[in-house]
Parts: structure tokens; C-alpha cells; sequence
């Protein structure tokens, strides 16, 4: 990779370098090579369009990058960050697929191991990621909903809040459940079990607050009823949430925790792990993640 030249004239040279007019995509598929190759001069120019902009972004904000090499994910998710301000949930979608595309190509062109893959697509600020963005209940309007003199509500609101358990899960959960290091929820949504630890001195502290003699469920009422009773406080203290969201709580939760995570060094996708293993999800579910954490993948 020669030293002289620039990030934009490499990210062109390895294009170019794989891509050929007439070249039969089908019969390169079936052999296993489709992938590195580029088809279309449509294609080639999406590539040299978005490389260039890249190339721009890279020496206004990482000037310290002069080799296609040195750049990781983390580069690549900072550029769509940015660019979820102003750009919609499908072109953000199409920049992330160029730049997986990019990489084979780079590797390829290179003989390098670069990872853009690992980048996250950020929700869509322009239009809230084609939909209707997910409400998240604030530390503000949580203060309020504990005004309520329901000590059942009370007590799932503390729980959801602060260990991102689900209505049914907090019907359900025993005071033998909670443990001095945090709750162990068993049996929930598709049978699976799960143990939320206690990570910070707040959860720790609620946790020594549930702990102690007492038997049975700690909200011994039907999950129904739970909402209810949410929805009805929340009425009362003037806060506008769509019927049965008790699960903006969750979304509290998820959105926190993210934020503590990568605090910690913990990459986006990490923390996306991080959290949905909270949340009594799996691995790589980003999609979903996107509709709990409400705020920037940053």
C-alpha cells in the first residue's frame, strides 16, 4: 500500500481493481467470489461516492489516519452517527452495506484484515428510523409515577426502572428471588430464565430494600391489573404514554445501562449485547435493541 498516497485514492484503487464491465455476476456467485467483485458501473459509483465522502470525513476529524489499514469500526460509526442527523433510515441502511462491501474489497485489494462490519446502523434522527420512535418513561416522569399510594405499582415501577423487568415479570418475581449481587427471574417470556446483577450502589441499595423476611410474590396482583394501575397513574400525574407502556420503564433501563457500558470502553456492539442479555434477549439482536435504547449509538 503505497505511502504516498491518500485514503481516497486507496479506497478508488481497490474498486476499480475489482471491478470489470461485462463481467457475468451469477457464474462469479456460484463460485464463490461474487462477493469481491463489483458488477455495475451503478454499484462502482455508490462505492466511489461514499468512500470519497469518508476520505473527506477521515482527514477533517482523524487527520492521523493516512492508511486503509489503520481504520476500524469505530471510525465507520462515528461517520454514520453523524450522518443520522440528516439522512434517512434507508440511506444510513445503504451506507453500512457499502462499507461491508468496502472491507471485502479492502481485504481483497490489500491482503489487510480491516473490520467496518462491527459498525452499528444508529437510528435515523431525520424521520426516527421510518417509524414512530419508541417513548422512553424519563427519570423525571419515573419520580412522579412513585408518588402513587398503589405499593404494588410502587414496587414493579422499582423493579422495571432499575433491573428492566417486564410487567409479567414483576407479578411474578418472589422475595426469595432477590439476591445480595441481584434477581434471578425465572421462567419468563419463552421459558427462559435470566440474573440481572446488581452493578451499580443504586441497584444495591434496592435490592437490600426487597431483601429480608418476607415470602410470596413482592407484587402479588395479575399483570393486567399492573397495567392498569400504571396507566392509571399516569393519568393522574399528566404524563401521555399509549395504553399498556409499562414497557417505557424498560426502555429506562436499556437506555441507562448502554450509556454506563460504553462509559466503560465497552464497544457499541458490545453494550447492545450487554443490555439485551439484561433485557432477557440474545445475542445480535440490534434491530430490537434500537426500539429499547433511546439515544445516539455513540
Amino acid at each position: 500500500m503505497g505511502k504516498t498516497r491518500n485514503i481516497k485514492y486507496q479506497f478508488k484503487h481497490c474498486i476499480d481493481s475489482n471491478f470489470k464491465e461485462g463481467m457475468d455476476k451469477h457464474s462469479l456467485k456460484k463460485n464463490g467470489k461474487g462477493n469481491s467483485k463489483i458488477y455495475s458501473y451503478a454499484d462502482r459509483k455508490n462505492l466511489i461516492d461514499l468512500s470519497a465522502n469518508f476520505a473527506n470525513w477521515l482527514k477533517e476529524n482523524h487527520s492521523e489516519i493516512r492508511q486503509l489499514k489503520d481504520i476500524n469500526a469505530t471510525h465507520i460509526q462515528e461517520f454514520l452517527n453523524e450522518k443520522s442527523s440528516n439522512c434517512s433510515q434507508k440511506t444510513l441502511e445503504q451506507y453500512q452495506s457499502h462499507f461491508r462491501k468496502l472491507e471485502t474489497l479492502c481485504n481483497n485489494t490489500y491482503n489487510t484484515n480491516v473490520d467496518f462490519h462491527s459498525a452499528v446502523t444508529p437510528i435515523s434522527i431525520k424521520n426516527g428510523g421510518g417509524k414512530i420512535r419508541n417513548v422512553m418513561c424519563s427519570d423525571a416522569q419515573y419520580q412522579s409515577l412513585l408518588k402513587t399510594t398503589n405499593s404494588n405499582l410502587k414496587a414493579a415501577l422499582i423493579l422495571s426502572k432499575n433491573f428492566g423487568l417486564r410487567a409479567s415479570e414483576c407479578s411474578k418475581v418472589q422475595y426469595k428471588d432477590i439476591k445480595e449481587d441481584g434477581i434471578y427471574i425465572a421462567d419468563s417470556k419463552g421459558k427462559r430464565s435470566r440474573f440481572v446483577k446488581a452493578e451499580t450502589r443504586q441497584q444495591q441499595d434496592i435490592l437490600q430494600q426487597f431483601r429480608g423476611e418476607k415470602q410470596g410474590r413482592i407484587c402479588p396482583v395479575q399483570t393486567g391489573s399492573l397495567q392498569q394501575a400504571f396507566n392509571r397513574e399516569c393519568k393522574k400525574q399528566g404524563i401521555d404514554f399509549p395504553n399498556g407502556a409499562f414497557h417505557t420503564l424498560r426502555k429506562n433501563f436499556a437506555t441507562t445501562k448502554y450509556k454506563e457500558y460504553r462509559e466503560k470502553g465497552e464497544t457499541v456492539q458490545q453494550a447492545l449485547d450487554h443490555v439485551s442479555h439484561a433485557l432477557g434477549h440474545g445475542s445480535k439482536r440490534n434491530e430490537l435493541m434500537k426500539q429499547y435504547i433511546c439515544c445516539p449509538l455513540e
